[in-house]
């Protein structure tokens, strides 16, 4: 169970008792290929559920971190960011109000993003197969997503007990990239082009990536 909610978002372990939540994961890259990345655990929808669990110790058998304990968690993932060659402007927000939660972290180059993701993984010790891998190629002015969802994934998932998948049953899982030129073509049916053309956005249920391997992947080329 825990395992397939980290899946979600670096420190989505810290909660795991609302069926209503949603993973944000926004990229805002400029033109030499430096940028800024947001992850954000928004469980603001169920934040009256939320505050009633967070006064009991067990939900379902697992134990409810408390406030610090997930204050702790981001402070140990901020750390670990700090330390990464690349990475820096670090930094994390809780609101226990809305139970919104952030980390956030500049990048010289995209390629920081696979080696700060890598090593958060192992630091909380999941398979590295979970993870996306993120490119730029600056001449061909090309970002590229690419997530090849692992078959023992979807295990883990199908072998959660009922009252644990309900954990997945409304949880969407959000990409927003936004560019400092126009997009001109991408490959992901299913994303969005903003107004503007210099956004793109993605959004499913995550049980659609765990269950039937909906895409996340997407192709970006710009003007």
């Amino acid at each position: 169970m825990r395992k397939i909610i980290q899946l979600t978002l670096i420190v989505l372990c810290s909660i795991m008792f609302s069926s209503c939540f949603e993973t944000v994961e926004e990229i805002n890259l400029n033109s030499d290929g430096s940028g800024r990345m947001i992850l954000t655990l928004n469980v603001s929808q169920s934040k009256a559920k939320v505050a009633s669990l967070m006064k009991l110790k067990t939900v379902n058998g697992y134990k409810v971190p408390s406030q610090q304990e997930i204050v702790a968690e981001l402070n140990k993932t901020a750390v670990a960011l700090r330390n990464m060659p690349g990475i820096s402007n670090v930094k994390t927000t809780n609101d226990f109000s809305n139970y919104i939660f952030t980390v956030s972290f500049d990048f010289k180059e995209v390629s920081n993003i696979n080696t700060a993701s890598t090593k958060i993984l192992q630091q909380y010790k999941i398979p590295a197969y979970n993870i996306a891998r993120y490119q730029y190629n600056k001449a061909a002015k090309t970002f590229i997503k690419t997530y090849q969802l692992n078959p023992e994934t979807k295990k883990q998932y199908m072998d959660l007990k009922q009252e644990d998948k309900e954990v997945f049953k409304n949880a969407l899982y959000t990409s927003v990239y936004r560019f400092d030129a126009p997009v001109k073509a991408q490959t992901n049916k299913d994303a969005k082009l903003s107004g503007s053309k210099k956004a793109v956005m993605f959004r499913t249920a995550i049980t659609n990536i765990v269950t039937y391997g909906t895409s996340v992947n997407n192709t970006i080329i710009l003007q």
